[in-house]
């Protein structure tokens, strides 16, 4: 039976936590042995814990008393690690979808960022609420619907007008570093997160990826979709270094996105794809939002409109477009020379994508400092020593398990652990899959070299204890390998999770029952996003006749050549009309 790949490790002094699938795992990282683990729970909690998904995010603060943890329910859970016992101490509901969460220090305070562009903190604790259970539904409502408005009381830090892919908090706590689809890195002022202090610009594509070496805390160093890292110094948004990685990586991807839909597709110029109506309407959702700035519309509205349905209108590329966030094409799905125009059409095409998954970095003191990093969907773990300022041109590392690497942390004595979809290869291999790899640094050398079991108690029992059995169901709603289509901008809205996720809330209120507790503004953007939700419905309903109405004719084609060779006329009759179509033509 297959199993979830892990997904998050939490590596500390005292505490060991592995998250595979729906469930976590608390280990001695000294004897290995498994203390805790969601897995143990009663019959009708482990149904819960199933319908909720897969764990997305989770976090332990800095006490180890607490762990929290997010996923695609948008439910944030606290649980308590204290006693013998795993017990669930609260839970509460998220506005939108969380990309990444994360205590403070004093482990009182978490703070959760989603996929509408905000970032808001909850007490560990949360206050009592003061209003009814159907004034509680109609707020949780309006949350689904709007932006700033917080079905548990989270108070709003800040907020982005595109999907926030990831922040972190700096060691001081007096900042907020943030990233978004948009190439824009922000550093902010924490907890009064409408005060910008400084934006590190430079990124032509989303940014997936931030980390401040805890040995050099003030240097950042990002990555995402374009083909660099880039070290900064992030108080004065100066760019230090960048170190071109993507030649390094590109062989060791493995793991393709769909190739998205064009505009072309929809009808030449008739749709909202590439030229013609497309472009108009993507010129006039920006000229709506200046104008209705200049009128006073306040910040909230413009940002919402940016974020969600305008965006949705203008999911494709303009034709003339330089550049963008688009997949980097595989030479093998461009070539034009492969297969008849059929059977392309009917086998997906997949494109390379890069996108920085995780960045972390080890002080190995005399023999150096070291960025470790992997990308989506590539098969190695990636290295390379931190540059020192105008220094670009490093020699990056690899690491090769031949499956892809899903994640990867740095223990407190510098080695890595690498979190592997160990049963990805197809066939599956005949070995017993390791899920779980230790790198351990080769002496005074810049080498990473593999671990044995033998060598570490806690890495056998994470490749014995900790496995978590999956469906092909289970693996499908994981989606290990969504950000590669998800990151890249003006992809299909089948593909991109903030234009899905808004369109698909809309589409669960109905404006008869539960429009009745809304505002005039609210009804709305709920009616706008209805509209919009009911056009896109009909485009894939219009393509599906198409492809069906194609299907036909050349089935009836195909029955007229066997009708007629069954007769023993074809043969005769089309070479006759082929040798007179050549004369004509001479």
């Amino acid at each position: 039976m297959a199993h979830y790949p892990p997904t998050h490790l939490v590596l500390e002094q005292d505490i060991s936590l592995l998250v595979s699938g729906y469930h976590f795992h608390v280990l001695n990282p000294t004897t290995g042995d498994l203390l805790q683990s969601t897995a143990t729970f009663a019959d009708d909690v482990l149904e819960k814990l199933r319908k909720s998904g897969p764990i997305r995010c989770v976090a332990v603060d800095a006490k180890r008393a607490h762990i929290t943890t997010t996923g695609d329910d948008k439910k944030l859970k606290v649980w308590s690690s204290v006693t013998d016992n795993l017990q669930l101490v609260n839970e509460r509901e998220l506005p939108k979808k969380p990309t990444e969460v994360s205590f403070t220090q004093d482990g009182q305070t978490i703070v959760v960022s989603d996929k509408f562009g905000d970032v808001f903190s909850y007490p560990l604790h949360p206050e009592p609420l003061s209003m009814s259970s159907s004034e509680q539904a109609s707020t949780s409502k309006r949350g689904s619907l709007t932006s700033h408005e917080n079905p548990s009381n989270g108070t709003l830090i800040l907020g982005h007008a595109s999907m926030l892919t990831t922040f972190l908090l700096t060691p001081d706590e007096r900042y907020i570093v943030t990233a978004d689809r948009d190439e824009h890195i922000r550093v902010s002022w924490y907890p009064q997160g409408y005060n910008i202090e400084r934006y590190c610009l430079g990124h032509e594509k989303f940014v997936s990826a931030l980390h401040i070496p805890s040995f050099q805390p003030s240097t950042l160093v990002s990555g995402g979709g374009d083909p660099m890292l880039k070290v900064w110094d992030w108080m004065s948004g100066k760019l230090l270094a960048s170190i071109n990685v993507f030649p390094t990586v590109e062989p060791y991807i493995k793991v393709k996105a769909p190739k998205r839909r064009r505009g072309g597709s929809d009808g030449d110029g008739d749709g909202e794809g590439e030229g013609g109506e497309g472009e108009q309407k993507k010129g006039k959702g920006r000229g709506r939002r200046n104008r209705g700035k200049g009128k006073g519309k306040n910040k909230e509205e413009a940002r919402e409109d940016s974020a969600d349905v305008e965006e949705a209108e203008a999911t494709e590329p303009k034709a003339n477009e330089e550049h963008g966030d688009s997949p980097m094409p595989d030479a093998a799905a461009q070539d034009p020379g492969k297969g008849d125009t059929q059977a392309s059409s009917a086998a997906p095409e997949e494109v390379l994508v890069f996108v920085a998954h995780r960045i972390s970095s080890v002080d190995r003191g005399k023999h150096g400092r070291f960025i470790i990093f992997n990308a989506v969907g590539a098969t190695a773990l990636f290295y390379t020593a931190l540059p020192a300022e105008g220094k670009s041109n490093m020699p990056v590392h690899t690491v090769e398990f031949g499956v892809p690497v899903s994640d990867f942390t740095v223990g407190p004595n510098g080695d890595v652990w690498a979190l592997l979809d160990a049963e990805w290869s197809d066939p599956p291999s005949a070995e017993k899959p390791q899920f779980v790899r230790l790198l351990t640094w080769d002496g005074a050398t810049v080498r990473l070299s593999e671990a044995t079991s033998s060598d570490s108690k806690l890495l056998a029992s994470l490749n014995s204890n900790c496995l978590v059995p999956a469906t092909p169901e289970d693996l499908k709603a994981l989606d290990l390998y969504s950000d590669l289509s998800s990151m890249p901008k003006n992809v299909d809205p089948e593909h991109d999770p903030l234009i899905r996720d808004t369109l698909s809330e809309a589409a669960a209120v109905d404006l008869d029952t539960d429009g009745k507790g809304l505002t005039q503004r609210e009804l709305g953007r709920l009616k706008k996003k209805k509209a919009l939700l009911a056009k896109i419905q009909e485009k894939e309903q219009q393509k599906r006749g198409a492809s069906e109405v194609a299907e036909t004719q050349a089935e009836a084609g195909r029955e007229v050549k066997r009708t007629r060779s069954e007769s023993g006329e074809g043969d005769g009759k089309d070479k006759e009309a082929v040798y007179e179509e050549d004369v004509e033509m001479k």
